[in-house]
């Protein structure tokens, strides 16, 4: 009995560290942009810690489901909507349809198929995405419908991030159906 408990508990374990592939086509994990609803980001990551329906900052509407929430504003948590809750991980929806159009985290649970991480330095997810770091309204990568957005450091003379750590991973509707929360991401 005690060794079926502790597999059961490693097996849930394991399964709740494993790390989220997210993807410049859309994907994160078994979710997609454009297509996976409330009801399947619910069965795959479990309730959300908040969920609103409202709009951030002249957006369109749409309903978020945050997950990692605090009442609290914090630098590694975005607002659900203007005041918070704020929140590590959010997948914002269109109310019209229920589909899945934007999605922000800043949780180390995410990563790219690249392995590039929350937290990794600037030099090193540089390395890895074959891109450097430009500095404009903020520090970001673009690949297609992904940002990978950058935080710390300072702008070089050629315009480039010198220091900092990748900070947060944002994708957008693949088929132009961004809600227009991320203005600068």
């Amino acid at each position: 009995m005690k060794t079926a408990a502790a597999i059961t508990v490693a097996t849930t374990l394991f399964t709740v560290s494993t790390a989220m592939i997210v993807t410049t086509s859309g994907r994160i994990g078994s979710l997609r942009i454009d297509v996976s609803t409330r009801a399947a980001i619910v069965a795959a990551l479990g309730s959300p810690a908040a969920e609103t329906v409202g709009t951030f900052s002249g957006s369109r509407r749409y309903r978020a489901l945050g997950y990692t929430c605090s009442t609290t504003r914090a630098t590694a948590a975005w607002p659900l909507r203007s005041g918070g809750p704020y929140c590590q991980t959010i997948f914002f929806l269109s109310p019209g349809d229920g589909r899945l159009r934007d999605f922000y985290t800043h949780s180390s649970r995410y990563r790219l198929a690249s392995d590039v991480r929350i937290g990794m330095t600037t030099e090193i997810a540089e390395r890895l995405l074959h891109r450097l770091v430009t500095v404009g309204c903020e520090s970001n990568v673009y690949l297609g419908s992904l940002t990978v957005a950058f935080s710390g450091g300072h702008r070089a003379s050629d315009g480039h991030l010198v220091g900092g750590r990748v900070s947060a991973f944002v994708l957008h509707s693949v088929h132009g159906h961004d809600l227009g929360i991320f203005d600068c991401l």
